[in-house]
């Protein structure tokens, strides 16, 4: 897919495309991500201290004290969200008042009447959607449903409204680049120390060597399309760190949007319970438009499971219990959607690639050796 296509799926539906998109400097959510992003996230024990509110020591209750280090797993995460949450609300803030500075800086330089319209001169110059890019991106979308429910007749004009949107997103976040690259936004506080997860294996199932000093935790859905795509990247990893990584993976299944992420969920269990839950694992994946009893049993023949034993294990009810404490597991350290992973503990979202995944991997190998 490409990335035209990515970010339409991402962005689009949600309804960029009924208008002109807001000034950017005036809308407090158009640097949620970038800034999120901008800053570095360092990864930390149950007891580092580094957070942009409150040291080790957070208060007292009765006639007893509370510090970090004594927080839950689930607690430690809360705190870091919130945490996270007021680093990256002033860095926003710090931003917008950067680039309307910027604006009305070009607004002097360029004799203009108003912030507004050097903001518009600016676009017009740094900015440009052609025909073709508008056809190309219709072309590439055409069965993309948000698209279909677009009047023909109106569907080139918002095309080009979004596509101008995400280029001047472009422009502003060039902006940014430059002012934080050359030390013109600086945040007072320092950014909190992201916990490390105690996310556990729990008896489930482990691709690798099971002694490898790195783990990857997997929380991933069967019925999601960015999870099946993942799977190549993490036989990739644990190739390329042959017996010094694993991966674990654990259930978490979307039951309100994939009614069959848990059935599959209990048929890897029950596979793995025959010795084949990896196997069945990956053929899944490969299956996931296609997941239902039919495709259960057909793989398990293929696998050369006991189909007797296999269908037993299909109705017990631990089966779904075990993949409901998996998904429990994941909640309490901060997961709400698929894929997400973590490396001995630090947490990393979403599609990752080798180069990221590497990159924590080294730093990890390089503390334990």
């Amino acid at each position: 897919m490409s990335t035209k296509k990515v970010a339409f799926a991402a962005i689009f539906i949600g309804g960029v495309a009924i208008g002109t998109l807001p000034l950017f400097f005036r809308d407090s959510g158009a640097f949620k991500s970038f800034g999120s992003q901008a800053s570095s996230r360092k990864a930390g024990g149950a007891g580092e201290s580094g957070g942009s509110t409150f040291g080790d020591r957070l208060g007292s209750f009765g006639k007893g004290d509370l510090t970090r280090s004594e927080l839950s797993s689930e607690e430690r995460f809360k705190l870091y969200e919130a945490e996270r949450k007021v680093f990256d609300t002033v860095n926003d803030l710090l931003l917008q008042r950067y680039v309307h500075a910027y604006f009305e800086d070009y607004q002097k330089k360029n004799n203009l009447a108003s912030v507004e319209e050097a903001q518009e001169k600016y676009f017009k110059a740094n900015t440009n959607v052609t025909d073709a890019e508008v056809k190309s991106f219709l072309a590439q979308n055409a069965n993309n449903p948000s698209l279909s429910r677009i009047p023909e007749n109106q569907r080139e004009e918002q095309i080009r409204r979004y596509l101008e949107g995400q280029s001047r997103g472009e422009s502003i976040r060039a902006i940014a680049s430059e002012a934080r690259s050359s030390g013109q936004i600086v945040v007072a506080a320092k950014p909190p120390v992201e916990p490390r997860a105690d996310v556990g294996i729990d008896g489930n199932a482990i691709f690798g060597n099971p002694k490898a000093k790195v783990t990857i935790v997997e929380f991933a859905d069967y019925q999601c399309p960015f999870c099946a795509r993942m799977v190549p990247t993490l036989k990739d990893v644990i190739k390329k760190y042959d017996g010094k990584v694993n991966w674990v993976y654990r259930d978490f299944p979307l039951t309100e949007i994939h009614p069959e992420a848990l059935p599959a969920a209990i048929a890897a269990n029950c596979a793995g319970q025959q010795g084949k839950y990896f196997e069945m694992h990956h053929r899944l994946f490969e299956e996931f438009k296609n997941l239902g009893s039919e495709l259960y049993t057909k793989l398990a023949t293929e696998l050369g499971l006991d189909q007797s034993k296999f269908a037993t294990c299909l109705k017990d009810p631990a089966q779904q219990a075990e993949a409901m404490k998996d998904q429990q597991v994941g909640q309490s350290v901060g997961v709400n959607g698929t894929p997400a992973y973590f490396v001995n503990g630090r947490r990393i979202s979403g599609g990752v690639d080798m180069n990221e995944f590497s990159k924590i991997i080294d730093e990890e190998l390089a503390a334990v050796n």
